[in-house]
């Protein structure tokens, strides 16, 4: 996504209602304090004209601003004052600005370039371009990318939902149950607030039709009867006949009462 954004000398001729404003926090026509004020709403993009002014989102590389070697300093100067600074200089200056870098050994800044092509698209490498100026009315457009590093802040992570992988809810076509499913246990989900709680822990959910369901539901039996006779026959071989009924039951109470369950409800 992009936004539009106005910038020119004087403040009171740029729109009170623009996303996005740029002025100048030195020389010339360097924006007052009520300037600024003027655009509560709006994200303000500080434009420094001189190598010197510690201060400003942008430097304005042209001539008589700065020039593309003093843009390298700037660059050092902003970051080591903490900030993500951005270089503006036309498109055809914009070559002999990246090689000053690239001769310093200096990472790149982000890049505001201009071409009065009426072209609102971003080119490849920049954060913004300006595409677009009339001194009638008194500013110059520009289309910029939804987010601008150093200018607007750094946007919130959305909060991340942890999946169950090893659960899934089913959803059976002409009927209003819910099953669970996880390795070999499947159950009849009764109650609706448990169904919210696995939603809400990132079970994922998926409708599956009558025919599947039945067969998931007899393998699950079936993987539950071969546990329980696994178990009784352990039982045996061990020779403690006597507590076999018990030792079945305890040692397949989970299998078998979530299956047990599903298949009788």
């Amino acid at each position: 996504m992009t936004r539009t954004m106005y910038d020119g000398v004087t403040a009171t001729r740029l729109p009170v209602s623009a996303a996005l404003v740029g002025g100048y926090v030195d020389g010339l026509y360097a924006w007052s304090a009520s300037d600024w004020a003027r655009f509560p709403h709006s994200v303000k993009v500080r434009i420094a004209v001189f190598p010197s002014t510690n201060d400003g989102h942008v430097l304005d590389v042209e001539p008589g601003d700065a020039t593309p070697a003093q843009s390298v300093d700037w660059v050092l100067m902003r970051r080591a004052a903490g900030t993500d600074p951005t270089v503006y200089m036309n498109t055809s200056t914009w070559p002999t600005v990246r090689a000053a870098f690239s001769a310093r050994g200096v990472a790149e800044p982000h890049y505001w370039v201009a071409a009065y092509d009426d072209n609102a698209v971003i080119p490849a490498g920049a954060i913004g371009k300006q595409y677009y100026n009339n001194n009638d009315l008194g500013y110059d457009l520009s289309v910029v990318a939804d987010y601008w590093p150093g200018v607007d802040p750094k946007p919130t992570p959305s909060p991340t939902v942890s999946q169950e992988n090893e659960m899934i809810l089913h959803t059976i076509t002409g009927s209003p149950e819910v099953w669970a499913l996880s390795g070999s246990l499947y159950w009849h989900v009764v109650d609706p607030n448990s169904q919210q709680s696995y939603l809400r822990a990132g079970v994922p959910q998926a409708t599956i039709s009558a025919a599947e369901h039945a067969a998931i539901l007899a393998a699950a039996n079936a993987m539950t009867a071969t546990a329980i006779g696994s178990a009784v026959a352990a039982s045996l071989k061990g020779g403690t006949s006597t507590g076999t009924g018990s030792g079945a039951a305890a040692g397949s109470g989970v299998i078998g009462t979530q299956a047990g369950a599903s298949a009788g409800s």
